[in-house]
Order: structure tokens, then C-alpha cells, then sequence
């Protein structure tokens, strides 16, 4: 029998990779699947961690399986709207996005987390010259500045996923900041909370049980545009809106109240 993989993560943000991974897995299971990821379900039986912890919060499943499928279908359409797209996923964690687009060898990807996070990911997905790691910081303008010159003139797509909420607003404004100034032409992908779950990480059902603290959320799409004359708002997508049945009655409280149906989402920026 095969040892299984034991994570050394001491950064608390770090240890949310578990939350959409198990999501992941646990949804490809499902006759009615959103979205099918059969790679989450091997890494979840090669890791030496309590998955079961996170089995009975099913808001999280519908509403990670939700924004995986729009973010593939973003990232996917991006690429093949574009000549020599590049595609950097932020807070990469143990995603199998690549596994799941179509269009993803007509691009050139980046993995990006933390140095930990990138090390563990080697142990279970070794880079390859498609798939491309870069163990750093996000707020960490070195790898902007190595990008944008390896890759000048060419068009990127930023995916920030399950990141942003677990900072403090003034990181997450310099960093779409730095990231606007140095790559016109481009889009960002940016997941997410309202101001309303700010310090609630307790009473979220999977993320309760890490030491991750929600410290950051925005209320306005159009707070961004106003971070720097280059950013424009191109897209709202808040999670209850969608897969409407799998939500249940709880969907249907939280579309009826602005606070809840927004708690959630994804938007898009151009850089102009």
C-alpha cells in the first residue's frame, strides 16, 4: 500500500487549499455534478489529511463546484479569444485547473503560491514545461516584473481564487494595483466576500476549522475602479445566482436578501 502524503503547511491561509479540494472531489461523486474533477478525488486519498471534517458543509460544495465552473469557463475562453495567452492562477493551492480546460496547450500557465504551498504541490504534481510553478508571495512585485518581461507584449489572464478575503483590504488594493500598472491589455479574475463576513470565518462551516480569518471584503464592484485610472469592471458573478436547485431553500432566503446574495462572487477587471 502507498504511504500517503503528509502537508507540513504552517502558514494558516495555506491550510484553505484543503477546503476546495475536498469540495472537488467530494462533487465529482455526485450524479449531478457541476463540475468533475477526478484528479481532486485521487490527491484527496494520497494526502494524509481530515478531509472529513469539511464532508457535511454543503453550501461550500455547491458554491465552490459554482465558481470552478465559471472560472475553467473564463480561463478557457480568454485563451481562445487571445494570441499567445498567458495564464496565471493566484493562491494556486492544489487546483487542477489545467487538468480541466480545453483550450489550456494553447497557452502558457503559471501555478503560483506560497514557497510551502508550491513545495507539497511539487510532492504530488511535478511542474512541467506547460505547467509552470512560482513559489512566492502575490503581493511580491518580483514575479510581475519577471513576467511582464519574459512574456512583454502578450496578453494575460489573472485568476485570483479563494485569496483575497483572507487579507487586509490595503494588500489586496496595492496588489491589483501593481498588477494594473504592469500589464495593460490584461484581465483579472478577483473572488470575493462582502464587508458583512469580515472577521465570520468562525461561522463558516469548512473554514472554522482552520486558523484562517476572513480580514477583508468589498461591497462595491466599482471600489477597484477607483484604485487606479486603468481598471474597469467588466463582470459580476455572485454564486446563489446560479445552479439554483442545488442552493435549495437556503438559495432562495439568500436570493431574497442583497446582503446574503452577494455575500460571495467573482469579479472581472480589464487594465486598460
Amino acid at each position: 500500500m502507498n504511504r500517503k502524503t503528509t502537508p507540513h503547511l504552517a502558514d494558516s491561509v495555506a491550510e484553505t487549499l484543503f477546503i476546495p479540494l475536498s469540495m472537488r472531489a467530494r462533487e465529482t461523486g455526485r450524479p449531478d455534478a457541476i463540475v468533475r474533477d477526478p484528479l481532486a478525488v485521487e490527491l484527496t486519498r494520497r494526502i494524509d489529511y481530515d478531509f472529513s471534517q469539511f464532508k457535511h458543509d454543503n453550501m461550500s460544495l455547491t458554491g465552490v463546484a459554482v465558481r470552478t465552473r465559471y472560472l475553467d469557463e473564463r480561463t478557457d475562453a480568454f485563451i481562445l479569444c487571445h494570441e499567445r495567452p498567458v495564464a496565471v492562477f493566484l493562491g494556486c493551492g492544489l487546483d487542477t485547473r489545467l487538468k480541466r480546460l480545453k483550450h489550456a496547450g494553447r497557452a502558457v500557465c503559471y501555478e503560483l503560491d506560497l514557497p510551502e504551498v508550491i513545495a507539497f504541490r511539487e510532492r504530488l504534481l511535478p511542474p512541467n514545461d506547460h505547467d509552470r510553478y512560482i513559489a512566492s508571495s502575490m503581493f511580491d512585485t518580483a514575479w510581475m516584473d519577471e513576467l511582464r518581461t519574459r512574456h512583454a507584449g502578450q496578453p494575460f489572464v489573472f485568476v485570483c481564487e479563494g485569496v483575497a478575503m483572507y487579507f487586509d483590504i490595503g494588500k489586496v488594493k496595492d496588489f491589483v494595483c501593481q498588477l494594473a500598472a504592469r500589464f495593460p491589455g490584461s484581465e483579472l479574475y478577483l473572488e470575493r466576500s462582502s464587508r458583512m463576513m469580515v472577521n465570520k470565518a468562525k461561522m463558516h462551516s469548512s473554514v472554522k476549522h482552520t486558523k484562517a480569518q476572513f480580514k477583508s471584503g468589498m461591497d462595491d464592484p466599482h471600489e477597484p475602479e477607483t484604485w487606479a485610472g486603468n481598471i474597469r469592471l467588466t463582470g459580476e458573478f455572485y454564486y446563489s445566482e446560479h445552479a439554483r436547485r442545488r442552493w435549495g431553500l437556503a438559495g432562495v432566503f439568500m436570493r431574497l436578501v442583497p446582503t446574503l446574495r452577494h455575500s460571495f462572487g467573482i469579479w472581472s477587471y480589464r487594465f486598460l
